[in-house]
């Protein structure tokens, strides 16, 4: 017996293929600089203590010149490390001591600023900064200097002892007198400070 032919029509879906995916390169992207920026940084970091450990060693020779130059080299490297700026302008503030040229002075203060903008949090910067001006004798922008460590570190009796010393140079002997007694309650042991109430005794 003859079957009829079948009436089923041909499938016309097409076969089942897999579907490419495209591969994801911001992604990758993302990731390799995710491991590239800070081995970078960790080297540039590596390179910027030699430098100044190279200008640690200079200084200790007397070569200050050598030395700054160091830490200038270590600044272009790593401009944005409050450390390095604050060891550029220790040492451009040393060499304008001596030398007391316009250039070192300027250099100096653009990266004291800089250390305090870099880490606002920081005393050191404003304390340093303070005795570059004491050292000039110009006790009132050393006070005013001095002030931006002692708003950071209320509690440091070596702020105080420094801002009784400005004070007593220039002559306002009251005032010196209360710092000298802020820094003996800070901490009783700084004999600095005990020194300088007994040499105040008697006086206005």
């Amino acid at each position: 017996m003859t079957q009829p032919p079948s009436t089923q029509r041909p499938s016309t879906q097409r076969p089942l293929t897999q579907r490419s995916i495209p591969f994801p390169w911001p992604v990758a992207f993302l990731a390799a600089a995710a491991l590239i920026l800070p081995a970078r940084q960790a080297l540039t970091d590596l390179r910027t203590t030699d430098l100044l450990t190279r200008a640690q060693a200079e200084q200790n020779r007397l070569e200050f010149d050598a030395s700054l130059n160091a830490v200038r080299q270590a600044a272009v490297l790593n401009p944005r490390d409050a450390r390095v700026q604050q060891r550029l302008a220790e040492g451009a503030r040393s060499l304008w001591y001596f030398r007391n040229t316009d250039a070192l002075k300027t250099e100096a203060e653009t990266a004291f600023a800089a250390a305090k903008r870099l880490s606002p949090s920081w005393p050191k910067p404003h304390y340093e900064h303070a005795r570059m001006y004491a050292f000039r004798q110009d006790y009132a922008r050393g006070l005013t200097l001095l002030q931006g460590a002692i708003d950071r570190d209320p509690n440091n009796a070596a702020y105080w002892l420094e801002r009784a010393r400005y004070l007593e140079l220039a002559g306002q002997t009251a005032q010196a007198r209360g710092a000298y007694d802020r820094c003996l309650t800070l901490n009783r042991n700084v004999g600095e400070c005990r020194d300088g109430l007994e040499a105040l005794e008697g006086r206005p």
